[in-house]
């Protein structure tokens, strides 16, 4: 068995997805995370055994666009053949068809026999399973292990190890020998003291016999009253009964005893309708059979009229073959007219381009121009590269000339610049008078900076005399009040007037310290004095030779002059000198221009040569040039084409007119008549022919007609005869009035027997036999039986039970309230009840203690046969996989120990436990008890389903892993889910499906709802 082909019309993000052609045996199904490779084996999953309920807590995939849940999924089996099982939501775990394929559908019933009881657990335990299945291995006692395995057998998982659990522990909750706690132990309790109670009430309620005793002895008389009231009121019954029955009754005597005189003797059944009926059928016959022979007799006038000419209906299909071709005809002259008329208009069009175009070459040659679209781009390209090239050339001869321009007035600039400059000597001696000068400014200027602190010094004393102390407050006083007018400006947010006062406090406080620091640098200068004095006298010795200042001023401004003259005269010879290389590099750029716009030439040219181009290459450069060309080309075309067709029409014309002309002389047409005349006399002649023929096989079906009529009235008449002459033999008569006599005696013999079962039908009706009405008759129409008599004698004695039983009941209802009185209200009933309701409840907790106790015991005998018979064949062939995808490490998988715990043995005889082994390693160990699991529960190999389990192995155990599923997969068919494409991309040979993240559906969208 496996899985062909898969449908999602709705699952989860899946809308309309079509998986066909899935390998028979292994195949790898790749995508990315999200991509949906889960989904998809959740589908399998619904698809095989439904959705899961809404009250599960496994995921249900709902679509989130609003639509249902369904598809369909192809399977392939021996014992059917191919089946195609389609599920889409409904009730429960969805509706289910499954589609055969001799064209018959079944349900789930035929689903769940072809999987041969396989259900969801049992699946995913054995055959669908993914990483998180892979972690459960650490089962490492003979029982876990066992349990697990035929759990995973039976069940599809660890269930059955569950269910043993809560098997002894529901049995602990119902009785546990020598417990308290326990619902039986405690109901056994319960049940002993309320026994006590009812022993107690059972003392006491033996005073109260007597009474009890002459209850029943009441009760027993009331019930012979009831049955002897039952029996009279069956009697008055039965006499009203008799008095409705009277009347059929008597009817039914009556006419019995009639029937009785009467002749008995055979008629037929409605004999006197079916003769009457026999005579109107004859007389009609006779008339119908006088028209038909009128009508034989007309139809052979009409034969004998008839003539028909064989020759023109033989020529019927030539002449419908050619009636058919006229408005073909008709459509080529049209054709051939409106062909000319395009062909003189082509002409007219070839004329103005070769006028505009000045082409003179010969059309063959231009047939020969290449105009596909590689060349057409490639003189597209080289046309624009040329267009480039001269706007570029025009764009530089403007550029050389400005260039030009700009660096002779430069040269001529720099020429008059050169000419306002001194010579080399005087610039020289210039330059020494402007050293002289600065050395002699800078003297005066420290002359009257000694001068400045001499001053100082000297008028310090005259200062002294002012007292500090007014200094510290005034500046104390200004200080305080501007730091009071910030604080308001702040308080009022007027930001901007705070920050000009807080600047004028801190201008004011420099002032202040400048104050300071002059009043002791002037301290200072006072020491320091004589000192000034004497440099002061050095200076005025050093500029004791100088007289003339203003001489020294012009000099100082002629330097001046010339220094920014030689200044302009330097600047002007660097932009000289850069105009000068922008000219070159222009000049040079403009060659580099012209060799390019040589080689686009010489490209074009050979293009021409190249595409067969014959006329003057500068014409392609010219703007729509090209384009004209390739017009004209393709009118040339069009026109050659043209006159194939016209000259194709042509022949097909004479061919059709060749035909007609034959045609009119074999039927004798006139030849100067025209071609669309003869066809049409022509066809009024077959016409004529076929019409007579019609009518010639119309008057010979008509002619059959009547003589097959008149065969049938014919026949139909001698049956209606017989079948009179057998009437009259049935009935015993000689002639028609002796078979009306007895006619009418039938029909009153019938009346009678009417009546009479009309009696009967009544008293059948009140439930009489055949033998009770009998007997009944003779008893109620007997003289001496008085009904009346008999119903009064029935309503006396049914009056008299009826107060017998009134006066037992008045006793009984004594008796009755005498016992309740004696009973106090009631409470040994309670009591009994309440020992009765006890003893019952126990009852059922036992029986279902017996259940647990019973289905423990038969869980653990197919466990012990489990160890026994399966379970070492399991392991021995898991030890056989797990040797071989750790190439030889681990030898055998086996049960050893008091506990029998799972036992690993290594190549060099170490043993290990589950538990000591790697992630990876236990995982492999697991995967390879479900290999073993699957071919030993092989239910006509079900697919193996795997989602990424070697995603912690090693390459070298992954390839390992993979090798041992290609092998299984000869013989089984595998689907393993992955996102890692190394896992087969050194497997070319195993078929790979990718999956591709699904887009986002509009809700609405899809086609199945």
């Amino acid at each position: 068995m496996w899985i062909k082909q898969l449908h999602i019309y709705h699952f989860g993000k899946f809308q309309n997805l079509k998986i066909k052609d899935l390998s028979k045996g292994a195949g790898f199904i790749s995508g990315e995370n999200e991509a949906g490779k889960s989904t998809l084996m959740s589908f399998i999953k619904c698809m095989l055994f439904g959705f899961p309920s809404k009250l599960t807590s496994e995921r249900r995939y709902e679509p989130k666009d609003g639509n249902r849940m369904g598809g369909s999924l192809t399977l392939m089996t021996e014992s059917h053949g191919e089946l195609a099982i389609e599920r889409v939501a409904g009730k429960a775990a969805g509706d289910v068809t499954v589609y055969l394929e001799n064209g018959e559908q079944a349900g789930e019933d035929f689903l769940q026999s072809v999987l041969k009881g396989l259900d969801r657990s049992l699946f995913q335990g054995i055959y669908c399973f993914d990483i998180d299945g892979l972690q459960e291995i650490e089962k490492i006692s003979r029982d876990q292990l066992g349990s697990y395995l035929l759990g995973a057998g039976m069940t599809g998982s660890k269930e059955l190890q569950e269910l043993e659990a809560l098997l002894e522990k529901k049995q602990a909750v119902l009785f546990k020998p020598g417990g308290r706690k326990p619902v039986i132990n405690e109901m056994l309790q319960e049940l002993h003291t309320a026994e006590e109670d009812l022993l107690k009430w059972k003392r006491k309620n033996e005073e109260f016999q007597p009474a009890a005793l002459e209850l029943k002895e009441v009760k027993d008389s009331i019930q012979r009253a009831e049955k002897e009231k039952a029996h009279h009121q069956e009697q008055w019954y039965q006499a009203q009964k008799w008095k409705s029955v009277l009347p059929p009754l008597q009817k039914w005597k009556e006419n019995k005893l009639a029937l009785d005189q009467l002749q008995e003797g055979e008629f037929p059944e409605n004999g006197l309708q079916r003769l009457e009926y026999l005579q109107e059928k004859l007389f009609d016959l006779e008339g119908d059979l006088a028209v038909c022979k009128n009508k034989n007799d007309e139809i052979e006038k009409q034969l004998a009229i008839l003539a028909i000419d064989e020759q023109v209906l033989k020529e019927e299909a030539r002449i419908e073959a050619v009636g058919q071709k006229i408005h073909y005809l008709e459509s080529l002259l049209n054709d051939k007219a409106g062909l000319l008329q395009k062909a003189e208009l082509l002409s007219k069009d070839i004329q103005r381009l070769i006028h505009e175009t000045g082409y003179e070459g010969e059309d063959n040659n231009l047939y020969e121009l290449n105009n596909g679209l590689a060349a057409k781009n490639g003189l597209v390209l080289m046309t624009k590269n040329h267009e480039l090239l001269q706007q570029k050339k025009e764009w530089m001869d403007q550029e050389l000339t400005a260039s030009r321009s700009r660096l002779e007035s430069a040269e001529e600039r720099l020429k008059l610049a050169k000419g306002k400059l001194l010579h080399e000597a005087d610039f020289q001696k210039l330059k020494e008078h402007a050293d002289q000068d600065r050395t002699y400014r800078r003297l005066m200027l420290e002359k009257e900076q000694l001068q400045m602190q001499i001053k100082s010094a000297e008028g310090y004393s005259s200062s002294r005399s002012v007292p500090r102390k007014k200094n510290w407050i005034s500046a104390g006083a200004l200080f305080v009040f501007i730091a009071v007018i910030i604080i308001y400006l702040v308080s009022k947010g007027e930001m901007a007037g705070a920050l000009l006062s807080a600047l004028a406090l801190g201008a004011g406080f420099l002032y202040w310290m400048k104050s300071r620091t002059k009043e002791r640098g002037s301290q200072t200068g006072k020491e320091d004095l004589p000192a000034l004095l004497v440099q002061l006298q050095k200076l005025e010795e050093q500029l004791a030779g100088i007289s003339n200042f203003e001489e020294l001023d012009r000099l100082q401004q002629q330097w001046i002059e010339e220094q920014a003259q030689r200044n302009e005269y330097n600047r002007l010879q660097e932009e000289t000198k850069r105009l000068e290389q922008s000219y070159q590099q222009t000049a040079a750029g403009y060659d580099k221009l012209e060799v390019e716009e040589f080689d686009n030439e010489a490209s074009i040219q050979e293009w021409s040569r190249e595409n067969g181009f014959n006329g003057p290459w500068q014409h392609l450069l010219l703007p729509g040039y090209f384009e004209k060309i390739e017009r004209l080309k393709e009118l040339l075309i069009e026109k050659y084409q043209l006159e194939e067709r016209l000259s194709q029409l042509q022949e097909n014309i004479s061919v059709i007119l060749e035909d007609v002309n034959q045609l009119s002389k074999q039927l004798g047409l006139s030849e100067h008549a025209s071609y669309h005349e003869r066809i049409m006399q022509a066809r009024m002649l077959l016409q004529q022919e076929k019409e007579k023929q019609r009518r010639l096989e119309l008057l010979q079906e008509a002619k059959r007609a009547a003589v097959e009529n008149e065969q049938e009235l014919l026949t139909k008449r001698l049956s209606y005869t017989a079948e009179r002459i057998r009437l009259f033999q049935k009935a015993d008569a000689d002639n028609e009035e002796s078979y009306r006599k007895k006619g009418e005696a039938a029909d009153s013999r019938k009346k009678i027997q009417e009546q009479l079962s009309q009696a009967l039908l009544q008293l059948y009706a009140f439930g009489y036999s055949d033998e009770e009405i009998f007997n009944l008759s003779d008893r109620l129409l007997d003289k001496s039986f008085n009904l009346e008599k008999e119903i009064a004698a029935a309503a006396a004695s049914l009056k008299e039970s009826e107060h017998e039983l009134e006066s037992f009941k008045g006793k009984s209802a004594e008796l009755s309230l005498r016992l309740q009185q004696l009973q106090e209200d009631g409470s040994y009933s309670e009591c009994l009840q309440r020992y009765e309701t006890l003893k019952d409840v126990l009852q059922d907790h036992a029986r279902k203690w017996t259940v647990y106790r019973t289905a423990g015991g038969l869980l653990k005998q197919t466990k012990e046969q489990f160890h026994a018979e399966r379970l070492p064949a399991i392991l021995k062939k898991a030890g056989v996989y797990f040797s071989r995808i750790t190439a030889g490490k681990y030898v055998d998988l086996f049960l050893a120990g008091e506990k029998e715990s799972l036992i690993i043995e290594r190549n060099d005889g170490v043993r290990f436990q589950p538990v000591e082994l790697s992630r990876g390693t236990a995982e492999q160990l697991y995967l390879c008890v479900r290999l073993s699991l699957a071919s030993l529960y092989q239910r006509e190999g079900m697919p193996l389903i795997m989602d990424d389990v070697t995603v912690n192995f090693d390459p070298v155990r992954t390839k390992q892993t993979l090798d041992l599923l290609m092998e299984i997969g000869e013989k089984h068919q595998i689907i393993f889910f992955t996102c890692h494409e190394t896992l087969f991309n050194d497997r070319p040979s195993v078929p790979v499906i990718h999956l591709k993240k699904p887009q986002p559906v509009r809700p609405g969208d899809g086609a199945f709802l």
